[in-house]
């Protein structure tokens, strides 16, 4: 009976410890829900906004409605709300104090950390213009139409009087954003006022200044005007910089009803003032010479020309040289093929261009190397500074101010639309001063729209730019730069006759490449040469001989090689032919024996030669089998041959060379187009080593002497039928 009492009551206790804890397990989330709301307090600031102090983590702090934390002052730790206002707190306790309210006036707006705006934010979307004048003179950012010659708030910002100047978008987005949102560092306590009641002390105010040479000067301070795209307008002067250097005293115009009312305040701008209010308007715009190209056109131009001062031409200058650009769809299977440029200029006419140097002359155009643009919408007097005009006086006494320049480079260049379909070429001309004290050059670009008529003048950039001295270097280059120094610069293919002459000896080369195959415009396979000498030699050269021998099968000869192909065209194998060296070292197939023809000839084929006789092996026709491939050789003589520098020399002076007693040689090359090519040797007279050249009667470069013997050489070589080294030096 005891022992079931006591189980009863062990029972009573077990439950009424269960009981118990639950009831503390409910209690603690209670306790936690009091004590939450228990310690917090709501604080109303000056402009009705609400704010609580809560206990959380083990201290006091201030949140908004929506539960964030706000900011704390950075010098003295002071809570800072949407208004501007300090509260000072104790997080321990959870008392605290109002500090300080910001006080405004007019459009001022309290900020971040309780900075103070001069004038509410303005974003971009909102701002129809910024006009800024300085030291370095004024100018305006407007949203403008173009088309329509009007301001629009719909579109985008140009530079005003100069629409179609491109600007630097990252540094005029500064300048927006640094014209818009006006956060003041700080606003003067008690500022400095004048006998006038103004803030000459800032630097807000004209007055005459003493510079660091004694020199006095009047002095006017900075302003910018922007304008919203309600039409309100906000005037900031800009004054001295803070003598640390921490930025910049300003002041706020009021401009409503077109009255101007300063505000009396001093107040300190950023250093980003200095960045972009108070730069030049050169400072924002991108520097341009021709009008923007890419890596797919750049080298694509017409009747370029670089001319350049000279004071003994005619009229000041003299042309360095003249080229255009043929597309590849016009050269393909051509005599131009392999010429992507072709002079134009006539002093370097017969002469090739070197592709390379002026796809660097070009490239330099479209990546050229900007120190910075100079001058935005010139005058004459900018002009003439910087060497791109000059100053002529009439007999009257008039003075007048004309473009002029040491180097003027101008080119054709097609404009495409937005489908890449031709729409326009224009024609850039780009005046170029000679360098200045860095070493880097001036320039001005107008250009003109070609028309039926001529050229029609459109427009120009707008701009004196500055270029690093590297970037323009070709301007300077001489015509060895320029040509491609391997003068003879023309496939065999297309040539139909050479010419040797000199004072003891000529010859005469006919190219007949007409059994060649033609299917791709360069071949030169079956090419035969007709060629004597005025020591009476002559030769005619073997490209292909076809027999029908006595079984009926096909045999075609040429110089390398030997087929046989029955009545069907099937290509047969020639059991009796086999390969042997010929008198130039080349490997060439040949025939054992000989193949009976059926009209009862004889064909022999050796590696030198190739032989007809009838059937008592009497010769009727004999071929030097390797003599085309020896005239190759020749022909490649010339091709190899190089200019080896220049020898610019005056008119009188080339006059004194170019005479009959100093010709050493004539080689004149008619090409396939029926155009003639001459080139003349001449001897120097103070020089063995050096002869002169001149293509086509343009000279200014000279060869070695020992390659022109060489062409003579080779020539009397041939016609021996000896071996013919094109690399040799004699």
């Amino acid at each position: 009976m005891i022992e079931k009492q006591k189980s009863t009551l062990l029972k009573r206790r077990k439950i009424a410890i269960i009981a118990i804890s639950a009831f503390i397990v409910l209690l603690i989330p209670t306790l936690i829900f009091v004590n939450y709301f228990v310690k917090t307090e709501t604080i109303y600031d000056v402009d009705d906004t609400k704010y609580i102090i809560k206990y959380k983590d083990g201290s006091y702090s201030i949140y908004d409605t929506d539960g964030i934390e706000l900011d704390v002052d950075d010098e003295y730790g002071y809570y800072v709300t949407a208004s501007g206002t300090l509260i000072d707190l104790d997080s321990e306790t959870g008392e605290y104090e109002i500090v300080a309210i910001v006080d405004t006036e007019g459009t001022e707006e309290v900020g971040h950390n309780s900075r103070i705006l001069m004038f509410p934010n303005i974003e971009k979307k909102n701002i129809r213009s910024i006009e800024v004048v300085n030291d370095e003179g004024s100018f305006t950012f407007v949203r403008y139409n173009v088309e329509k010659n009007t301001v629009d708030d719909s579109c985008d910002f140009i530079i005003k009087g100069s629409p179609l100047v491109s600007f630097d978008q990252e540094l005029f987005a500064s300048l927006y954003v640094t014209a818009g949102y006006t956060l003041t560092t700080r606003k003067i306590q008690d500022p400095i006022k004048d006998a006038n009641g103004e803030y000459t002390e800032y630097g807000l105010v004209s007055e005459m200044r003493v510079d660091e040479d004694g020199e006095e000067y009047a002095y006017m301070p900075a302003y910018y005007i922007l304008t919203d795209t309600s039409g309100n307008k906000h005037k900031v002067i800009i004054g001295d910089m803070l003598v640390t250097g921490g930025g910049y005293y300003v002041q706020y115009v009021n401009m409503e009803n077109g009255v101007e009312e300063k505000r009396d305040a001093v107040y300190v701008l950023s250093t980003t003032v200095g960045d972009t209010l108070l730069q030049p308007i050169e400072t924002f715009v991108t520097p341009q010479i021709v009008y923007p190209m890419s890596m797919n056109n750049y080298f694509d131009v017409e009747n370029f020309s670089i001319i350049r001062e000279n004071a003994e031409s005619e009229n000041g200058y003299e042309q360095v040289v003249g080229f255009s650009y043929i597309d590849l769809s016009l050269r393909e299977n051509t005599i131009e093929a392999n010429f992507p440029y072709v002079f134009t200029a006539e002093t370097l006419d017969g002469y090739t261009p070197d592709s390379d140097n002026i796809n660097t002359a070009l490239y330099a155009l479209y990546d050229t190397a900007f120190v910075g643009v100079t001058k935005l919408s010139p005058t004459d007097s900018d002009l003439l500074k910087y060497g791109l005009a000059k100053e002529s006086t009439d007999e009257n006494g008039k003075t007048t101010v004309e473009l002029a320049s040491k180097y003027i480079m101008t080119f054709d260049f097609d404009l495409l639309d937005d489908d890449g379909e031709y729409e326009s070429t224009i024609q850039q001309r780009v005046l170029i001063s000679d360098k200045n004290e860095d070493g880097n050059y001036y320039a001005y670009t107008l250009v003109y729209v070609k028309t039926d008529k001529g050229y029609d003048f459109a427009y120009s950039y707008d701009m004196i730019v500055e270029i690093e001295g590297y970037s323009l270097e070709f301007l300077n280059w001489n015509s060895l730069k320029w040509i491609n120094q391997t003068y003879i610069y023309l496939n065999i293919a297309y040539c139909e006759e050479v010419t040797l002459a000199s004072p003891n000896y000529s010859a005469t080369f006919d190219l007949d490449n007409s059994k060649s195959s033609q299917s791709n415009g360069t071949n030169s396979d079956r090419l035969e040469v007709i060629a004597s000498d005025s020591n009476g030699n002559s030769v005619n050269t073997f490209s292909s001989l076809t027999v029908i021998d006595k079984d009926g099968l096909i045999w075609e000869i040429t110089t390398s090689a030997i087929n046989a192909y029955d009545s069907s065209g099937t290509k047969l194998t020639i059991d009796t032919a086999y390969y042997a060296y010929n008198k130039l070292g080349s490997q060439v197939r040949v025939v054992s024996g000989y193949i009976p023809c059926a009209d009862g000839t004889r064909v022999y084929v050796t590696a030198d030669a190739v032989t007809v006789t009838n059937s008592n092996d009497e010769v009727i026709a004999e071929y030097v089998r390797y003599a085309t491939s020896l005239f190759r050789k020749f022909f490649q003589t010339m091709i190899a041959s190089s200019i080896e520098n220049s020898y610019e020399v005056t008119d009188e002076e080339e006059s004194a060379i170019v005479t009959d007693e100093n010709w050493l040689l004539t080689i004149t090359i008619t090409n396939s187009k029926d155009e003639t090519s001459e080139y003349k040797f001449y001897s120097i007279p103070d020089s063995k080593r050096k002869a002169y050249i001149t293509i086509n009667g343009n000279g200014n470069f000279y060869v070695l002497s020992s390659r022109v013997q060489k062409f003579i050489n080779d020539a009397q070589r041939f016609f021996a039928l000896e071996t013919i080294d094109p690399d040799a030096k004699n």
